[in-house]
């Protein structure tokens, strides 16, 4: 009976001590999971139409396809969910460095993509990063593009190099996001921000404002990608092991968001070398690796239920938001004088 006793407890403390290990440390303490998403396999990007993907955004332009980059590729190319490129464009103008993640916004009306050019593994580019911007063209499927794009040179606050492969961009702010890999002890990541106008001389050096530090990861460490929902209520940051959510409270902005503690998504699996990550709208994302050697999946993740749409909340005290169109994934998100669809735009 003692042994037996023995075993059920050596049993029960192995599945403890493995729960844990499955959960990011965050400030020293395991995080609750967020368990209102499903995770469904619908696609592989093949690695012979485009290597290592390490950043994706959801097409506004034309809706139901995917933009991916790659590291090494100094491309741009369409997919739709289930991995079927459609579409090249190629940067006139653009430089062959370490392209680490894509995201999209809405400014004064004009959809953009911005492409993160901030890897620097031997932290050796001190001063010389840039995010690339462009309007988004149509997907045309079957051809190649050439696209003028606008740059902007960026270095960081304390004078020297760093390493990041998350770039994201909030609608309300009209604020672009950069979260570098910081490989120490005392955070898992540090969020800087740089405002976004059209107007940077792109030969004059923007330094990013340090925001707020994220956690201590522990086994949290070396975030990888990482998007802000288009109405600006939700915040994933990933690395190849897990996915961490925020809620955007009030209206406060991303960076106060990012102070307080997030969430596990639950669904999510470990994906090797996943780097890539871009939400559809406020109940759908998608995400992807940056495998190279081999063909990737592309998985989607939804909230369970369709009527948790109708609870969205609003980002001011003004009165929830109201579903206007469920296939067109089209909710008014309030914010300040301004109503915001789920695609970005301002819509009164």
């Amino acid at each position: 009976m003692k042994t037996k006793m023995l075993s059920l407890l050596f049993i029960c403390s192995t599945i403890v001590s493995y729960t844990f290990a499955q959960m990011p440390n965050y400030d020293g303490e395991p995080l609750e999971y967020d368990d209102s998403y499903v995770r469904k396999k619908v696609g592989d990007a093949l690695v012979s139409g485009l290597a290592e993907i390490s950043g994706i955004a959801c097409s506004r332009v034309t809706p139901g396809y995917l933009w991916a980059q790659g590291d090494d590729n100094y491309k741009i190319r369409a997919m739709k969910p289930d991995g079927t490129f459609v579409f090249t464009f190629l940067l006139d103008g653009a430089r062959s460095r370490d392209w680490e993640d894509l995201c999209g916004g809405v400014y004064e009306g004009i959809y953009y993509i911005f492409v993160g050019i901030f890897g620097d593994n031997g932290l050796s580019m001190k001063d010389n990063y840039y995010i690339y911007y462009f309007e988004e063209p149509e997907i045309v499927v079957d051809s190649t593009l050439v696209v003028p794009m606008n740059s902007i040179k960026f270095g960081y606050p304390d004078g020297v190099a760093h390493n990041a492969e998350t770039l994201m961009y909030d609608n309300v702010e009209q604020m672009l996001y950069v979260v570098d890999k910081y490989d120490n002890s005392d955070a898992m990541g540090v969020v800087y921000t740089l405002p976004f106008r059209t107007d940077y001389n792109s030969d004059s050096l923007q330094i990013l404002k340090e925001e707020c530090k994220l956690g201590n990861g522990a086994n949290f460490m070396n975030p990888t990608g990482g998007d802000i929902s288009p109405d600006g209520q939700h915040v994933l940051i990933k690395n190849e092991g897990f996915t961490l959510i925020w809620h955007r409270e009030g209206e406060e902005s991303i960076a106060e968001t990012l102070t307080r503690r997030p969430k596990q998504v639950k669904a999510y699996k470990r994906e090797a070398q996943g780097e890539a990550i871009a939400w559809l709208d406020s109940i759908t994302f998608y995400t992807t690796s940056d495998v190279g050697s081999g063909d990737a999946d592309i998985y989607m993740y939804t909230k369970k239920t369709p009527d948790a749409l109708e609870n969205v909340v609003a980002v001011s005290s003004q009165e929830p938001c109201k579903v206007l169109d469920l296939n067109s994934h089209k909710v008014r998100v309030h914010h300040g004088n301004k109503v915001y669809s789920l695609l970005g735009n301002v819509i009164e």
